[in-house]
Formats: structure tokens, C-alpha cells, sequence
């Protein structure tokens, strides 16, 4: 059930009106429900309860670290892709034990620090990262605990930019050369290989992808345990996809039909027979679910126009707030914040940046709005104001997060003295 809900013609997230939020701080701002990110988690968190598991969140997703504290707090663990993402990860205060690192470009300086910490593993992702990180541990006096990332060649129906288990991707060693990566990792002095990693990519809106890379992570598990190699973690990756469309029930959506996204329930109890005697600790990567849904961008409309061609609407966010439709041609839900006019229009929601492609949304339906009027940007929690930037000289927004009838700021709206702060000048 959306947190996200009309009361007496008015959009509330939770018990708090968006109007009285967007008052108070401003717009454009983020806005986010503690009570979605708490259901998201559960309805992982409860169809794995009798397996050996590890629910690692991925912070790409969104970085802030309130979200990453509460996350922690329900016994999440972190998957990172930096540097800069473990430090946010052990300052949410979630054990080095519970942290992964992938990515198939590490410094030696976050090689460094990820072994200094005693992480869970270091997910490699060639040969060559292979001995990188051999030898950086054995320079420290250390053991790295690694796993190796392998690309299953399994390919989903998704955006090209977040397809990552297939050959032509950069991402893990080739299914093929799998077996040789381990045995290598497995007689290096500075490696422990406690595991094995697949990422097959992101937006997944079908099981049979999933099933298909489990079942050759299960298998390699098996033929590896043949010749010596026992694994303990099995990673088998995040991606689970959402339904951008019916954020809020019953809104204006005109032809748009969302692609429905099955429920974790259904793909653990399809996966988790896979693995049962195997004796291997399941982890599980999710960002984009857990937090996608959980937040709207608020923004108002500061004035309307018509051409011969087209109506547009164009509000005071823009795409350095929320890069999703312009990146990837991405669908989201757009609302009013209060509900007066019931004439459909159909319009472009655009915001102030010199780019034709600084859009929300092009030819939608939507009930008229005008000048001064509030709109909400919906499941803009995941990859919005982390891909947010100071294009066009612009502050980057504030958060807002919801905890029943009450709210508070979790980040300040930038100032225009913070666009020149780091700049070096005579």
C-alpha cells in the first residue's frame, strides 16, 4: 500500500501534507516515507528469515546517509562502489562484516582501505584485479577476503545503460575462464575467497533471469567444492525492478501502461531451493527497491506556455534534480500536491535548464495547473538526487524525511557560496 495518498483532495505522504513540507523548506525538495523504506526492507527481509542471508543495500541508490542509518538500524548490510560509499557505509554504522565492494575500478587506495576495515569481501572482477589485490594485502601484511564476480552472459529487458551480466559488458570474468579465476585466487598468500558474485543489471522486471543466474552460480559452486574450493557467501546480486507508474492509485496516467514487477517473495522461493544444501550464506543487493518508492520530488510550476505545437509546463526542478527521464527515458508518476482542476490537458513538464532535454515528462495527460501550483515527481528516492548535480550553476535540494505525523530536514539545501567553495582561484 502506497504511503503516498490523497486526503480530502490533498497529497500527504504518511500524516504530512507535501504542501506544508514544501512551505517550510522550499522547492524543489525531496521528500521521503521512514515507513516505505521500513516496508520495502521487510518484504525481503521476511520471505528469507529461515534461510543463512545477508540483505547488503546498495548506496549508488541513494547516498544519504539518514536512509543508510535507518537501514542499518533494521540489520542491513552495504554493497559500495567507492571509496567515499564505504566510508558513508561505516559511518552509518553498519559493520565491516556486513559490507561488500564491487566495481571493476578500485584505487589502491580504496583497495587499501577496504582490507584495513577486515570487509566482508572484495568482489575482483579480472585477472589482473585478482593480483592487484593480492598484492596490495600482502605489502599491508594482511588477508584481502575476496569474491569473484563472474558475467553469466544472462541477458533482461532493460535499459542498455543497466544491463551488466551479458559478454559485451565490463562488468565480472567470463562464465568460461570462471573456474580459472578461482583456482588462481585460491593459491595467492594474500586472498581468502570466501565467495562468488553475479550482478546481472538493474530495472528486472521478470524471475527468469534471476533463476538463470542463480542456477549457474549454484552449479559453480558445486564444481568448485569438487576440486578443493568451499565457498561461503553466494551473491547473487540486486536489480529487482519497480512499477514507476501507480505510485499513487487512481492519478491521471493516460495511455501509459507500467510493467508490473513481481513480488521478492515469489523470486526467493524460487531461488532459495537452489542453494539448499550447499551450506552458503545468501546475499542479496538491493538499492532502486528499496528506496525508489519512498520519495517524491516536490516542485512548482512557475509558469505555462503554449505554441502552435505543444503546451508546456515548466516547473522549477529541473534535470540536475531528477536525470532519470532525460538519462534513460524514463518513466515517473506525476500528481498534483492539491487537487482543484479536474481538466485533463495533455502537456510537456519541463524545468528551467538551457537543454531541450531537461524534461519530466513529455505529452501527458494531467489535470490543468498553473502558475504557482505543486507537483510531485513520485518514486524519485532511487538515482534522483544521487545523479543530481550544480548544472546551470544550481543548489542541489533538500531531503525531507516523514516518520508519521512528523518530519525533519536529513540534508540542508545547498548555498550559492558552496558553487565556488573548493574552487581554487588567485
Amino acid at each position: 500500500m502506497s504511503t503516498f495518498k490523497n486526503i480530502d483532495d490533498e497529497l500527504f505522504c504518511e500524516g504530512v501534507s507535501l504542501s506544508e513540507i514544501a512551505g517550510e523548506v522550499g522547492t524543489p525538495c525531496y521528500i521521503y516515507s521512514r515507513e516505505r523504506l521500513e516496508s520495502n526492507f521487510r518484504s525481503i527481509k521476511d520471505p528469507l528469515y529461515s534461510s543463512d542471508h545477508l540483505i547488503c543495500y546498495a548506496v549508488k541508490a541513494n547516498g544519504n546517509l539518514n536512509i543508510i542509518k535507518i537501514l542499518a538500524e533494521f540489520g542491513c548490510g552495504a554493497d559500495v562502489v567507492s571509496g567515499g560509499e564505504l566510508e558513508l557505509a561505516i559511518r552509518a554504522r553498519i559493520p565491516p562484516h556486513k559490507i561488500v565492494f564491487a566495481g571493476v575500478g578500485k584505487t589502491d587506495r580504496e583497495i587499501q582501505k577496504a582490507i584495513h576495515q577486515k570487509i566482508l569481501s572484495i568482489n575482483v572482477e579480472s585477472f589482473e584485479e585478482i593480483k592487484i589485490v593480492d598484492n596490495i594485502a600482502r605489502k599491508m601484511g594482511e588477508e584481502a577476503h575476496v569474491a569473484i564476480r563472474i558475467n553469466p552472459d544472462v541477458h533482461i529487458e532493460s535499459h542498455p545503460h543497466i544491463v551488466t551480466g551479458i559478454k559485451e559488458a565490463k562488468f565480472g570474468i567470463e562464465l568460461e575462464r570462471a573456474e580459472e579465476a578461482f583456482h588462481l585466487a585460491a593459491q595467492l598468500p594474500g586472498l581468502q575467497v570466501n565467495g562468488i558474485h553475479c550482478h546481472i543489471g538493474s530495472m528486472i522486471m521478470e524471475k527468469a533471469p534471476f533463476l538463470e543466474a542463480a542456477g549457474i552460480l549454484a552449479d559453480l559452486v558445486k564444481v568448485l567444492k569438487k576440486s578443493g574450493i568451499n565457498l561461503r557467501n553466494v551473491d547473487i546480486g540486486g536489480g529487482l525492478g519497480i512499477d514507476y507508474s501507480n505510485i499513487v492509485p487512481g492519478e491521471t496516467e493516460g495511455d501509459h501502461e507500467g510493467r508490473k514487477a513481481f513480488k521478492p517473495e515469489s523470486l526467493f522461493k524460487s531461488i532459495l531451493p537452489l542453494f539448499e544444501d550447499l551450506n552458503v550464506k545468501i546475499l542479496f543487493e538491493p538499492g532502486r527497491y528499496l528506496v525508489a518508492d519512498t520519495a517524491a520530488l516536490v516542485t512548482r510550476v512557475l509558469l505555462t506556455k503554449e505554441t502552435k505545437e505543444k503546451k508546456f509546463v515548466i516547473v522549477d526542478a529541473g534535470m540536475n534534480d531528477l536525470i532519470r527521464p532525460s538519462l534513460y527515458d524514463s518513466y515517473h508518476q506525476i500528481v498534483r500536491v492539491t487537487s482543484e482542476n479536474n481538466d485533463i490537458e495533455t502537456a510537456n513538464i519541463v524545468g528551467p535548464i538551457c537543454e531541450t532535454g531537461d524534461y519530466f515528462a513529455l505529452d501527458r495527460q494531467l489535470p490543468r495547473v498553473g502558475r504557482g501550483d505543486l507537483l510531485a515527481v513520485m518514486a524519485a528516492g532511487a538515482y534522483g538526487y544521487a545523479l543530481s548535480s550544480n548544472y546551470n550553476g544550481r543548489l542541489r535540494l533538500p531531503e525531507v524525511l516523514v516518520d508519521g505525523e512528523s518530519y525533519r530536514l536529513i540534508r540542508n539545501r545547498e548555498k550559492l557560496e558552496d558553487l565556488w567553495r573548493e574552487v581554487v582561484w588567485d
